[in-house]
């Protein structure tokens, strides 16, 4: 967790240094797997994948005029959704190159796309949605997106995208009210 905090210190301070980004640039970075980054097997653990997801994320708000737009209103970012694909592992102390696009946005939720890739082949696929918080509340993203540059008050991210989210909210009922029902979430959709 250490090096997660100093990368996005690092990141933030970063942000004085380079070139100021669109709020919907691509961005990719370079990487190196490091010997914490890996399991028993010497790949780069799953858990890491989101580590790395959120610090290009955390580079694009900071080098863009999200950063100003979401400080000023005393906002946090917030993940509000993940899903990752694994299609081949990336071993350890090989370079990697991760690719943050942004699929669109619509009047609450942010879409990402994170691609891993070695070499030109796909490693693994992460869509991201993501939104804007003050105390517990979700802000109206419109007019952040406005604010820190943006053309589009919406911006709807391909069909595929929405579909992957559809029904995020309803399993997480699902899973509340079998908690409070009887103790144990369903461990099946059809439960």
């Amino acid at each position: 967790m250490f090096h997660y905090w100093f990368a996005v210190l690092g990141t933030l301070i970063g942000r004085f240094f380079r070139s100021p980004l669109a709020i919907d640039e691509t961005l990719t970075r370079r990487y190196r797997v490091r010997l914490a980054d890996c399991d028993g097997l010497r790949v780069m653990a799953a858990f890491r994948y989101p580590a790395y997801m959120d610090l290009i994320r955390w580079e694009l708000i900071a080098r863009s005029a999200l950063f100003k737009a979401i400080v000023r209103r005393g906002l946090a970012p917030t993940l509000g959704a993940q899903k990752l694909i694994y299609r081949h592992p990336i071993k350890c102390w090989s370079r990697f190159e991760l690719t943050l696009s942004v699929l669109g946005w619509d009047d609450k939720w942010v879409y990402h796309q994170h691609l891993f890739s070695q070499q030109g082949e796909v490693r693994a696929l992460g869509i991201t949605r993501c939104l804007v918080w003050r105390r517990d509340v979700p802000h109206v993203l419109q007019e952040v997106i406005q604010e820190a540059g943006g053309t589009e008050p919406m911006r709807p991210p391909p069909a595929w995208v929405q579909a992957m989210f559809a029904d995020d909210k309803e399993r997480l009922e699902a899973c509340a009210a079998a908690l409070a029902d009887d103790g144990e979430a369903p461990r099946s959709p059809g439960h």
